[in-house]
């Protein structure tokens, strides 16, 4: 089975419609869960999620029951996971359902341990990326990938799937903000996991609300930064005395 995560912060103007398109995508192709985890939203979020899963019983809530944090949603919905595979979508809408059945049948042939999404290879797909924001995102995206040496050029892209093992093997995770778009991930290459880099679709949501502190991110990115590379210092040094 397939649990997608949907962590939520004040989008009640549009994650029903989020969901909706998932579930419309995936009846009767994957086996599958909605697991909405709400980090205590004071809008409607919760008032109808909660209307989805009285008609649907593939659709759950949660309030994170940690700090307010991207992160700790997060972390949340990985433990109250019930599938083999986790993918991670964003509640805006950004993310095509269609690419997490392409996620899906890629980890369904049992050749990797997670797919990451790619949104700036030959084969992109995106549209209406705010142009500042790219420019943050191809900049930062390179350098983190000359820092830890990898081929991978969007590390920050949320939209990943992994198998739940995984992921519960990567804990401690100490990322309580977006920052966990890149810890999780850099765990994974440098723990030398099998993963596979493939296209995925992006588009900017005119409705959905930003939630982003440029500054935030850029200091709790750093602080996650330098956890990883420390990790990824003592992990090489084991590994190399065994």
């Amino acid at each position: 089975m397939l649990s997608i995560i949907i962590p939520s912060f004040k989008e009640g103007n549009i994650i029903d419609v989020s969901v909706i398109e998932i579930i419309n995508a995936l009846n009767n192709v994957i086996e599958y869960e909605i697991i909405v985890i709400d980090d205590n939203s004071n809008d409607r979020t919760l008032e109808k999620i909660k209307v989805l899963s009285s008609s649907n019983s593939n659709v759950h809530i949660y309030l994170n029951q940690s700090a307010k944090g991207f992160g700790n949603s997060i972390k949340e919905g990985i433990k109250r996971a019930k599938g083999e595979f986790i993918c991670f979508v964003m509640a805006d809408q950004s993310d095509d359902p269609q690419d997490i059945i392409k996620y899906y049948n890629l980890m369904n042939s049992g050749l990797y341990d997670c797919i990451f999404g790619d949104r700036w290879g030959i084969e992109q797909n995106v549209k209406n990326y705010p142009k500042f924001k790219f420019f943050l995102n191809r900049v930062g995206n390179k350098l983190l990938a000359r820092v830890f040496n990898i081929k991978y050029t969007d590390v920050t892209n949320s939209f990943k799937m992994y198998r739940k093992e995984v992921l519960m093997n990567l804990f401690p995770l100490v990322s309580n903000h977006f920052s966990i778009t890149i810890e999780i991930p850099l765990k994974v290459i440098y723990r030398e996991y099998k993963f596979k880099i493939t296209p995925n679709s992006w588009r900017n949501n005119e409705h959905s609300v930003s939630n982003l502190n440029l500054w935030n991110v850029f200091f709790t990115y750093s602080l996650i930064l330098i956890y990883c590379r420390i990790e990824k210092y003592f992990i090489n040094h084991k590994s190399n005395n065994s």
